[in-house]
Formats: structure tokens, C-alpha cells, sequence
């Protein structure tokens, strides 16, 4: 027999005529010789109507009774959902988080999971009930024990918490999608349904599909070893299962405050091509990869930043023995790139190589939402005296590449700093037996229309800049995702500087801009540019380490399109492209098919 949670989202359980289906599905899970717990959201658009009602109240409502407001919302389902269980003559208990022993933080509207009691749980199980949990909702562990909501992703979190706590056999999400496809299926309509996908490449594509699985929640489960299986309500598809790697012990206390950073990891394998001034148009990325890629040479970090007047830098690392190649066909291309532009660029383009370099990284899924964690390793590394050569990001991985003299200490300092004695993850040989697109490096194609694009010129090229920088955004409570460091040399006032460029929000866009602004003649940096009308691109796949001519497939399926790249950004298992706002989805589109990704069956969302 088998322990299972179960977690239904609003739109599942939107109406009497959909908790009673609920109910129906728990009853033949119940019946098939497993326990069952279910968690359960607000029905249908419940949530959004209470935050009008208090909006209708007060312009400025207390986080606190926003809380105790929005949390009557998934009390409302639970007792329904128990009372449809008991009319079939399944015995069930409602409890509301608190109830269930859900302890918070006590952060109003934003609070995270320190532990869970689940003796009474086990109780109710033990004596052959359904337990109905409120998501999205705890109680703080002051002695007031204020009721307090998740955020954003509250249910799904509250769900994979308890399955963990309970060490459950599997939490199975119940959405209106029949689990994770390669693409949203709302902007690309021949998106294919996968029948796995790692937990890593869930956390890179935070923003995949009709984003039915929230990060907190793959964090928690990566962190505990929990399988998770996401299905659809109405169908009895087997729907998408998403897997971990086998977690180091890790204590239930500080249940979702774990460290952020779980481990620190280092590559002295590396050496630097970069292009300066190279022409900023479509099709430049595209036919330097591509000529990369006829070389059969497996480039691993990938930047290209902003452009200034009509060029830009694209910089990228290849493997020390692989460095004389990659240097000829980039001074080869050169002549190709310029074609009969030549003439307008103030100085020609050039080659600069760099052989003793050092890639060091930080990773950890706890990473995505925290503001300060790229700026702690920014700080530690200067601390310690250490330049940053490059910067390269995806949602659970920050890279720098430093002088190799200095990698030892800096894994030293960086390991300190995060508290790190061994990596919590133990990153086994990829056993993938997937019947999906086995064949296929990229698994997912993503799309982000939310976020902004912000430019520094002229940062001073010295240790602790990035970390000023961004420990500043951090304080002022702005996360950051893309960060690109610009290859390009200047002087100015006597000074060597860099421009350094990066995405947040776009409802922290005018925030960062002020901040950055207000901090300008004290830090010694020029002005701030902002771009508001971008869209990120990104595909991920755990299979395209080691595989050359993934980037230019990407790159070249871009400019096919026409569509220019504004900056690149990647990691082992991710490629990210900042592109035109309006042609965001015309990117989706043709990379997905780029990458064969199409399915024959066109996949429903139901209202």
C-alpha cells in the first residue's frame, strides 16, 4: 500500500460538479489500497475575488489580514471536497494548515515552511481517512501563531512539503494540463507532452508550459528525493513525471529555509575566445556557432552582452586543448561577420584569448526568488582580492570565470561562505529511460514576456563592483536573473571599465533604475539604460552537455526569423537569448520546431 499526496488547483476544483469529481478520483485512488492525503487551492478565481474585495476596502490593506482573508478561500474547499468524500461513504477530515501542523515563517503573505507536524495526520491515516489539507496556508511559530499564507505556488509548495514530511511513495499535481509540455501550449500549439523531466531542467524552465509546477516546489522535492508526477484532472493520462537525483540526509527542520547554495563547483579545463566590436545584427551568433560547430568543438559558457553604437562583444569558453581551433575559426569568420559594414565601425573587430582562466560556480535551487545570493558570491570573491572576468546565470547557477591562479582560493572562500562541506545532491550518471526524444539534446523551449533589461556603462573593472552592485538590488529586495559582464575594455578618467547588463522584473524596472541611479557617484559608474519591451528565450535539456551545435541550432533558428539577439546567457543545461519584446513568441515557435519538439496531437488547456 502506498502513501500518496494529492494536490488539485483551483480551476479542478472550480465548481460543485468538479469537487465531486475530485472526490471521485480520491475514492479510486483510496480504493486501489492507498492512503491519501489531498490538497487542495481556492475554487476557481476565489482567490482574485477576495483580493478585490479588500482592494474595494482599503488601498493599502495589512499583510496580516490579507492573510487571515485569503485564507478562508481554501477553507471553503476543504469542507466541501470532505462533505463530497462522506456522501460516498469515504470517511475524510478537513484540516486547515495550521491544523495539519504547517509552521511558518511569520512573514505575512510571503511566508516559507520551517517544519511540519504530522502526528495528527497520521492519526487520520491510521484510521482509514482521506485528509483534505487547506494549500497555500500555515501558522507562525510566535507565540500569537499568527495564520499566514505562501505567496505565489502556495499550494503546490504546502503539497510537496507534505509528502515529504510524510515521506509519501509520490505527490501527484492535478492541473488543467496533461503535465509538462516542450513549450506553453497557449503560444505554441503543436507543444508535446513529455513523459519525464529532471528536476534541474524543471527549475530552468521556471516559466515552461501553462506553468503548472511553482520552483519552491521542485526545490523541495529535489531537495528531498520526492518523485512528483504531474497529471491532468480531467483525464486518466499518466501524465509527466519529474525526478531527483538522490538528495544527500537532509533534516525536515528548516523544511523550505534550507541554504540556498548546495554546492560549489569548479572547472580549470577552460579557456576564453572573445569577439570585441563584432557587428549587431541577426545571423552573427548563428554563423560563428554554426563554423564552432562544423569543428565538432563543445563550447560550455556562452555571453554575448549589450550592444553599444552598432556592435557588441560575444564571448564563449571552450576546453584548454580545443583553444587553437576555436581561435582560427573566429579570426576567420571576422572578415564574413563584417561584410560591407566595415566602413561605419569606429575601430575593426578583433580576437582576444585568454588561457589561464577558471570557471567557478554556484548552484542551488534555493537560489531562484532569494535576492543576494549572486551578490554574496560577488562579495566573497572580492573579498578574497579576486577579478571577475565574466559572469554567466541561469535561474539555479551563478558562473564566473577568474584568473586560474586563483581558483583554489576561491572555491576556499566561496565554500566557507555558503556553508558548503559536500554537495547536498549527489549528481549520479543520467540514466535516462525516457521513451521521449532520447535523440533530442533540448527537452523544453521557454518564453518569458515579464521581464526587463537594465545596462551600466562604465563600471570601474576592479574586485567587489558586481558585488556592490548587486548587493545594493538585493537590499532593496529586487531579484536579478540574467547577468552579463561585457568583455570590452574601456578607459575613461583613466580608469579601465566594463559595462555590466542584467534582467529583473519589469515591475522592478523604474525600482533598480532609482537605486542604481542614487548609488551612481558613489560607486563611480556611468549612466543606466533600461529596456522594458524584451522577451528571455531559453531552451534546457540535462543532454546537451557535451553535445556541440546545440547553441547554433538555436542561434540560427533565430535568425532564420531575422530576430537579433540582444544578450546571450548560459549554463550547463540552458541556453537563454534576450530578444525583442514583440518577437518573443515568433522565437518560441521557431525554435521549438527548430528542435523537432512538435507533437501530432494538439494539447487542450481547459478553461
Amino acid at each position: 500500500m502506498a502513501l500518496i499526496v494529492q494536490k488539485y488547483g483551483g480551476t479542478s476544483v472550480g465548481s460543485v460538479d468538479r469537487i465531486q469529481a475530485v472526490a471521485q478520483r480520491v475514492i479510486k485512488t483510496v480504493n486501489a489500497g492507498n492512503s491519501v492525503v489531498v490538497v487542495v487551492s481556492a475554487m476557481g478565481k476565489t482567490t482574485d475575488g477576495l483580493v478585490k474585495l479588500a482592494n474595494q476596502i482599503s488601498t493599502n490593506p495589512s499583510r496580516r489580514e490579507m492573510d487571515m482573508l485569503l485564507s478562508t478561500g481554501e477553507q471553503v474547499t476543504i469542507a466541501l471536497l470532505s462533505m463530497a468524500l462522506q456522501a460516498l461513504g469515504q470517511p475524510a477530515v478537513s484540516l486547515t494548515g495550521a491544523q495539519v501542523g504547517i509552521v511558518t515563517e511569520a512573514h505575512h503573505t510571503r511566508a516559507r515552511i520551517l517544519n511540519i507536524a504530522t502526528d495528527r495526520l497520521e492519526r487520520h491515516l491510521k484510521s482509514g481517512e482521506v485528509v483534505v489539507v487547506a494549500g497555500f496556508q500555515g501558522v507562525s511559530r510566535t507565540e500569537d501563531l499568527e495564520i499566514t499564507t505562501l505567496g505565489r505556488g502556495g499550494s503546490d509548495t504546502s503539497a510537496v512539503a507534505l509528502a515529504a514530511a510524510l515521506k509519501a511513495d509520490f505527490c501527484e499535481i492535478y492541473t488543467d494540463v496533461p503535465g509538462i509540455l516542450t513549450a506553453d501550449p497557449r503560444l505554441v500549439e503543436d507543444a508535446q507532452l513529455m513523459t519525464d523531466i529532471t528536476c534541474d531542467e524543471m527549475l530552468e524552465l521556471a516559466s515552461l508550459g501553462a506553468k503548472v509546477l511553482h520552483p519552491r516546489a521542485v526545490e523541495i522535492a529535489r531537495n528531498y528525493g520526492m518523485p512528483l508526477v504531474v497529471r491532468s484532472s480531467w483525464t486518466d493520462d499518466p501524465g509527466t513525471w519529474v525526478t531527483s537525483p538522490t538528495p544527500q540526509p537532509r533534516s525536515l527542520e528548516g523544511l523550505e529555509i534550507a541554504r540556498p547554495v548546495d554546492a560549489v563547483e569548479f572547472d580549470t579545463d577552460q579557456a576564453k575566445v572573445a569577439l570585441l566590436r563584432v557587428p549587431d545584427r541577426p545571423g552573427v551568433a548563428s554563423r560563428l556557432f554554426g563554423e564552432i560547430a562544423t569543428q565538432s568543438l563543445d563550447v560550455d559558457l556562452v555571453i554575448q552582452s549589450i550592444h553599444e553604437g552598432n556592435t557588441n562583444d560575444i564571448a564563449f569558453t571552450v576546453r584548454k586543448n580545443s583553444l587553437n581551433r576555436a581561435e582560427a575559426v573566429a579570426n576567420a569568420i571576422i572578415p564574413a561577420l563584417m561584410g560591407n559594414q566595415a566602413s561605419s565601425l569606429e575601430k575593426a573587430p578583433e580576437v582576444m584569448v585568454e588561457q589561464q582562466i577558471a570557471k567557478v560556480t554556484i548552484a542551488g535551487a534555493g537560489m531562484i526568488g532569494r535576492p543576494g545570493v549572486a551578490a554574496q558570491m560577488f562579495s566573497t570573491l572580492a573579498n578574497a582580492g579576486i577579478n571577475i572576468q565574466m559572469i554567466s546565470t541561469s535561474e539555479v547557477k551563478v558562473s564566473c570565470v577568474i584568473d586560474q591562479k586563483d581558483y583554489e582560493n576561491a572555491i576556499a572562500t566561496l565554500c566557507q561562505a555558503f556553508e558548503i562541506t559536500q554537495s547536498a545532491i549527489d549528481h549520479q550518471p543520467k540514466t535516462h529511460d525516457s521513451t521521449f526524444n532520447t535523440q533530442n539534446p533540448v527537452r523544453g523551449v521557454a518564453l518569458d514576456l515579464k521581464q526587463a533589461q537594465l545596462a551600466i556603462r562604465h563600471v570601474p573593472d576592479r574586485p567587489g563592483m558586481a558585488a556592490n552592485v548587486f548587493q545594493l538590488l538585493a537590499d532593496h529586495n529586487i531579484s536579478v536573473d540574467m547577468i552579463i559582464q561585457s568583455q570590452r575594455c574601456r578607459v575613461l578618467n583613466g580608469i579601465m571599465t566594463r559595462d555590466i547588463a542584467f534582467t529583473v522584473a519589469q515591475m522592478d524596472a523604474e525600482a533598480a533604475r532609482t537605486v542604481l541611479e542614487k548609488a551612481a557617484p558613489e560607486l563611480g559608474y556611468g549612466e543606466i539604460l533600461v529596456d522594458v519591451v524584451i522577451a528571455k528565450v531559453s531552451i534546457v535539456g540535462s543532454d546537451m552537455v557535451g553535445q556541440p551545435g546545440v547553441a547554433a541550432r538555436m542561434f540560427d533558428a533565430l535568425y532564420k526569423q531575422k530576430i537579433n539577439i540582444q544578450m546571450i546567457a548560459t549554463s550547463e543545461i540552458k541556453v537563454s537569448c534576450v530578444v525583442a519584446e514583440d518577437q518573443g513568441v515568433l522565437a518560441l515557435r521557431a525554435i521549438h520546431h527548430a528542435f523537432g519538439l512538435a507533437g501530432s496531437q494538439t494539447i487542450q488547456v481547459s478553461a
